[in-house]
């Protein structure tokens, strides 16, 4: 019957202040609700008391520990991580609140903190919490190949008849289609010191190219000659002639990555990267050769009589030259935890491709269900390169599907040409204009060490055609040169396969 009665005063006084928000607790009231409820395993029950409990100022060691464990029973570790590293706070000695702690860091991939609890506290109550050893944490391999779908459409218009007389006027094109191409990734992950860990990638890519030369212009083709009383008259026409050339070729890029992750006490972390890129590639000149011609229009039959007109002839040639350049993006980024949030700030500084870039940023992830079961990123970066300023954005979503399986989206959007995301780690730095990028993947956990990945990326590029038009001055013999561009859609579709073992 006593039983029967404390039962029924603690689920009364559990009633009244989970409906009663402004309910006056006191710690003794504090201190029985949460003990009783943590022993019969009733976790809500032990977080709606402890909530109201905070909220009134009511504050010590066995509430958090309580609330700690309740949060780690119910599988929501960011909550989890908060309440017992206060608890700590009180006493850090409790080998028994470490392991709680060090499991809600190793549920949360959080394994850096995770370590440093366990150095502190080498005891765990499972054998999965021993320390490792190894300064190898982590290697990953992944491979990919991508399909492009950007197709030749230089098309040189017709110019106005009368711009072209006497072969006036002269049009030259180019654009360079990105073709298929391949990917090859190697990474290391190092741990040095108890606070400091190394991150080192190696990428491969290879790219097929295809360069489109087109020219046009007035040529001039003798027809024939015709008798007159006098003489001869040589005539002369002046089609519109266009010549077009494709000269394929491969692009190699090399790349290293090395990043640093500093954790910091009051859990923020520190995170310098620099990204080195060696490009090898063939490189195509054009030469435009002009000669001004005097030829003959009439000619008398006794040679004494002439009669000549003048035009210009066009000659174009080609010639290409391998040739190789080094760009590197230098990054860093500063994140801290707070709550089921993360938060953080980055900035970069590169010279991709004969330009200077700047980045600056910000990040929040979350964790909605305190753990790892669903979370988001949300990115906003503003890039900065000579006057052009763009805004990028940037979304991922990731939910668990399975006990083995996770499924992530990603979603660009904005111009990510010359720029770089994620630390510094992944850079852009074709010369296509990017529209959006759209990316999904999969990740299988196969036992305790081993995790695989297929990932699939979409990409909305522009390709660009230029055009100079040149245009003769029949006075002056000066030629006029206009700079025309033209951007055209395609789409890039990337399949890269990973595998991950963790030491």
């Amino acid at each position: 019957m006593k039983n029967w009665f404390v039962f029924f005063l603690v689920f009364s006084q559990l009633i009244v202040v989970s409906s009663k928000a402004g309910t006056k607790l006191d710690f003794k009231t504090v201190d029985m609700l949460t003990y009783r409820c943590y022993e019969e395993k009733k976790w809500d029950s032990v977080i709606i008391v402890g909530k109201q409990a905070l909220h009134q100022g009511i504050d010590y060691y066995y509430l958090r520990v309580r609330m700690g464990i309740s949060y780690f029973e119910k599988k929501e570790y960011f909550p989890a991580v908060t309440h017992l590293n206060k608890a700590r706070e009180f006493n850090s000695g409790d080998p028994v609140i470490a392991d709680y702690l060090y499991h809600s860091y190793l549920y949360l991939n959080r394994e850096e903190e995770a370590q440093l609890i366990k150095e502190k506290n080498p005891k765990g109550k499972n054998e999965e919490a021993n320390i490792r050893n190894s300064v190898l944490e982590q290697v990953n391999f992944e491979v990919g190949y991508s399909l492009s779908n950007a197709k030749k459409s230089l098309q040189i218009p017709r110019p106005m008849p009368q711009a072209g007389k006497f072969g006036g006027q002269e049009i030259y094109g180019e654009e360079a289609l990105y073709g298929n191409s391949l990917y090859g990734n190697l990474g290391l992950k190092l741990r040095i010191f108890k606070r400091l860990e190394l991150s080192l990638d190696y990428n491969y890519l290879n790219f097929s190219k295809t360069l489109n030369l087109i020219d046009g212009r007035f040529e001039d083709h003798f027809v024939g000659a015709t008798d007159t009383i006098g003489g001869k008259n040589y005539h002369y026409s002046f089609p519109w002639v266009v010549h077009d050339t494709s000269l394929q070729y491969k692009v190699n890029q090399h790349e290293v990555h090395f990043g640093i992750s500093v954790m910091l006490p009051g859990g923020f972390k520190i995170q310098p990267a620099f990204h080195f890129i060696h490009a090898e590639n063939t490189l195509t000149n054009s030469s435009l050769k002009t000669t001004n011609v005097q030829d003959t229009a009439f000619r008398s039959f006794n040679g004494n009589t002439f009669r000549t007109f003048s035009f210009t002839h066009y000659d174009y040639s080609f010639y290409q030259k391998d040739t190789s350049f080094n760009n590197f993006v230098i990054a860093l980024m500063v994140t801290k935890y707070i709550g089921i949030f993360n938060i953080g700030i980055s900035g970069s500084w590169s010279n991709l491709n004969n330009k200077t870039q700047k980045q600056a940023g910000m990040m929040l992830a979350y964790y909605p269900l305190g753990n790892l079961n669903l979370y988001g990123t949300s990115f906003l970066t503003e890039f900065f390169q000579a006057k052009e300023t763009r805004l990028l954005l940037g979304q991922i979503l990731g939910a668990k599907l399975t006990a083995w399986c996770w499924v992530e989206g990603a979603f660009y959007w904005g111009d990510y040409s010359n720029a770089n995301i994620l630390d510094g780690s992944i850079v852009y730095n074709n010369s296509d204009k990017i529209d959006y990028r759209v990316a999904g993947t999969l990740t299988f956990i196969v036992g305790s060490h081993l995790q695989l990945s297929l990932i699939y990326q979409y990409f909305r590029n522009e390709n660009q055609q230029v055009y100079h038009i040149k245009t003769l001055n029949p006075v002056t013999k000066d030629f006029h040169d206009q700079v025309l561009t033209k951007n055209n859609p395609y789409s890039i579709n990337n399949l890269i396969g990973g595998i991950t073992w963790k030491l």
